[in-house]
């Protein structure tokens, strides 16, 4: 059955049988237009067991289907974060890329890959004049170390901590420290000294070197 609103002329698609036997109020969905609507003639009668529906419920336009569910947004915190920490991984790749190479050398060609380059723990100093002396201080022995760092490049450089390790015969580490030397930077051309000295070294002790490290 199509019912057509007087005001405005918009019609609907009912089913008869909800305006039961004595017709029921309809409204228009698109005005707000009220009329009593009665079943039509020929309409077969029936005793309404049930509630009819609610009259305010407007019945369905022909020209006006449902509206689709709205989709819901997205949600892109999860991938916010994983771009935040990739960000944050690339930058300390990149600032602390020495100490890396330094503590794992084959990342130096992974740097080389992607056009980063990286200097060497210590690039453009040398460390030269290594003079050891064995000697007794407070009834204990003693060894003492003294040497000489020089800026070979023609720039200003930091002077990274120094690494003493003692080795036996066969080169093994038997023992190792770190120290710092006299001034922390040097101008091109320029050199410092350093020492340092370890109580009751290894007796098996034959061998020393030198060398820069990123560690305390």
């Amino acid at each position: 059955m199509i019912l057509t609103c007087s005001a405005c002329d918009t019609r609907y698609l009912i089913d008869p049988v909800t305006l039961g036997s004595e017709g029921r109020v309809v409204r228009c969905a698109n005005c707000g237009h009220s009329w009593h609507q009665m079943p039509p003639a020929d309409s077969p009668r029936r005793i309404d067991l049930l509630a009819p529906p609610d009259p305010e419920q407007p019945a369905q336009r022909l020209d006006e289907p449902a509206p689709p569910p709205s989709p819901s947004a997205p949600n892109y915190l999860p991938w916010t974060i994983l771009l935040a920490l990739f960000v944050a991984l690339v930058v300390v790749a990149h600032f602390a890329r020495n100490r890396i190479v330094d503590a794992w050398p084959p990342a130096a060609k992974l740097y080389a890959m992607v056009g980063v380059r990286v200097e060497p723990l210590g690039a453009g100093l040398e460390i030269r004049g290594i003079v050891t002396d064995r000697r007794i201080v407070g009834g204990e022995q003693e060894l003492a170390v003294r040497g000489e760092i020089h800026n070979g490049s023609a720039e200003e450089r930091t002077i990274p901590r120094l690494r003493a390790v003692l080795k036996d015969a066969g080169e093994r580490a038997l023992s190792s420290w770190t120290f710092g030397a006299a001034v922390t930077r040097l101008l091109p051309g320029e050199s410092t000294t350093f020492s340092t000295a370890v109580r009751d070294p290894d007796r098996r002790a034959a061998g020393l070197s030198i060398t820069f490290t990123t560690g305390n």
